[in-house]
């Protein structure tokens, strides 16, 4: 093969890969309010759950369980504001795992 195919296999595979990152990147970035609604939506299933839980202990459980989800997605949403305002990815990924933790919290409660 010869080093002029070489380098133009070689620019166009490369190019290729930095159109897949920038775009997965972008991609990335829109996932925060899709995992905040779901953690909403979790939260408020586990409120009507722990609505009709009988045990005084379970039922403190549950509700200690539902505020420390109510505030990770608090938090997961600032979080993901301030990144779309200081264009931080750090941010969202911190406001991703946040909404991921209210979910997977809320989630536990039956």
């Amino acid at each position: 093969m010869s080093s002029r195919k070489f380098r133009a296999i070689y620019f166009l595979v490369l190019s290729t890969m930095l159109s897949v990152v920038f775009v997965a990147g972008t991609a990335f970035a829109f996932t925060c309010p899709v995992l905040i609604k779901g953690a909403n939506e979790s939260i408020a299933k586990a409120e009507s759950a722990a609505g009709k839980v009988t045990e005084e202990r379970e039922k403190g459980r549950a509700m200690a369980m539902i505020e420390l989800a109510k505030q990770w997605n608090k938090e997961a949403d600032t979080d993901h504001k301030e990144a779309g305002a200081k264009k931080d990815a750090g941010l969202h990924y911190r406001a991703e795992g946040k909404a991921k933790a209210a979910k997977a919290l809320a989630d536990l409660v039956k």
